[in-house]
């Protein structure tokens, strides 16, 4: 019998699930089951996103219950059930192995953020689902489909939304492992980081910029880098300072949750922001995330910063990265280098959506996407405008799930799917 637990709420709080209750099967057997006989589903994976996408009103179902495996196999591994960043890159690390690129916090899961584009940072650096090679989705008649990046529906379904069936394994490409040093530094002037932000972002691997878009004593530049980064010394160069133990991204409280600085150690001890054993950000808050080209940064953060008093009062942080292009149809960063400005917003949904349409309406001469699985109101036509291969998106979802089970009102709304 499969069991089942509480819907709740999302990470933070600020969505509660429609569904009372979430499945949660124990095998393959109990899985099909529970797909099979279900008119709607939708799956739970870490529960860090910020809006419905992963809601339904009929049934909810997560795979938390259902076994982890692991396997490596040359440079690929393979990740089965809800495998976070957190447990798959200790085990890649002990085969002298890596990822490419990692998110700001490891909790999340493999599945999860490949599904909605969740991303690191660096000009050269690819989002998460951009390391999937192949996929193994449970279509809504208990099938299982192998759609590796020879399969039509590969560019649609490595970033699917959900959409194309229960994700039950993913495999991802790999490279050698390699070491990174962090620091983090105050004093660079918002001119020097607008001037030239290719240049600033290209200057370590991974490059994170925090900023209040008013109080420059809450502005930090947050470095990770290699041996081979092009100019390491860049930020030092624009008057930037090492900012020692005490950090503060803007104004969220960081109580002892974030990564090393200022010595090397392995990727995944540096690149992300909060260590994989801490509870990771503030916690207590809302985010939204919207893309430009990097090649309109300048003109696109003086938009935003144009508008920053409206937003001050329900603003904690917000986080500039960069995307490198991919060729996934519903990426933000779908066939160009993007700038990512990241809004870290308090736990105030009505506060939020008040000023939502203010950051979009300055952002919308740049063609701006929005992250799938943060808050946004821009519209689904809008959405659309911006992806040339939307439509193709939803005819191939169709014939995937051609009985509708794991559409949503998210999926109606943005892509009329």
């Amino acid at each position: 019998m499969t069991h089942t637990r509480s819907s709740g709420t999302n990470w933070s709080g600020n969505h509660r699930y429609r569904a009372a209750e979430t499945l949660l099967p124990a095998d393959f057997d109990e899985l099909s089951a529970a797909v099979t006989g279900a008119t709607s589903l939708r799956v739970q994976a870490t529960r860090h996103t910020f809006n419905d996408i992963g809601d339904t009103d009929a049934t909810l179902l997560s795979l938390e219950g259902m076994p982890v495996r692991i396997e490596i196999d040359g440079d690929r591994v393979r990740v089965e059930g809800l495998v976070t960043f957190a447990q798959l890159a200790p085990v890649l690390e002990a085969e002298g192995r890596a990822l490419h690129n990692l998110g700001s916090l490891p909790h999340i899961s493999v599945a999860g953020a490949a599904a909605t584009g969740t991303h690191g940072s660096g000009t050269a650096n690819g989002n998460l689902p951009s390391a999937v090679t192949a996929l193994e989705i449970m279509d809504a008649d208990g099938h299982t489909h192998h759609i590796d990046r020879d399969h039509a529906w590969f560019p649609a379904a490595a970033l699917g939304l959900g959409a194309f069936g229960v994700v039950t394994a993913v495999e991802l490409r790999t490279v050698p492992t390699y070491s990174v040093t962090a620091e983090a530094y105050t004093g660079v002037a918002w001119d020097d980081i607008v001037a030239d932000p290719r240049r600033l972002f290209a200057s370590a691997r991974s490059v994170s910029v925090f900023t209040t878009w008013g109080d420059p004593a809450h502005d930090l530049v947050w470095i990770k880098s290699t041996d081979a980064d092009a100019e390491p010394g860049y930020v030092t160069d624009l008057g930037g300072r090492p900012i020692g133990d005490d950090l503060h991204l803007g104004r969220i409280r960081t109580v002892g949750n974030t990564t090393e600085r200022g010595t090397p150690g392995p990727w995944h001890t540096r690149l992300p922001h909060f260590r994989a054993e801490a509870l990771p950000s503030d916690g207590d808050e809302i985010q939204s995330e919207y893309f430009v080209p990097l090649d309109a940064a300048t003109e696109a953060l003086a938009a935003v910063r144009a508008v920053a008093s409206t937003i001050d009062p329900v603003l904690l942080v917000t986080e500039l990265r960069t995307v490198a292009a991919d060729d996934l149809w519903l990426s933000p960063a779908y066939q160009r280098d993007v700038l990512a400005i990241h809004f870290t917003w308090r736990n105030d949904n009505a506060g939020v959506a008040q000023v939502l349409p203010t950051v979009e309406a300055a952002l919308a001469p740049f063609d701006v996407r929005p992250h799938w699985g943060k808050a946004f109101t821009m519209p689904g036509e809008t959405i659309r405008a911006t992806l040339p291969h939307a439509a193709d998106f939803v005819a191939a979802a169709r014939d995937a799930d051609p009985r509708g089970v794991f559409r949503n009102a998210f999926l109606s709304r943005t892509l009329g799917l």
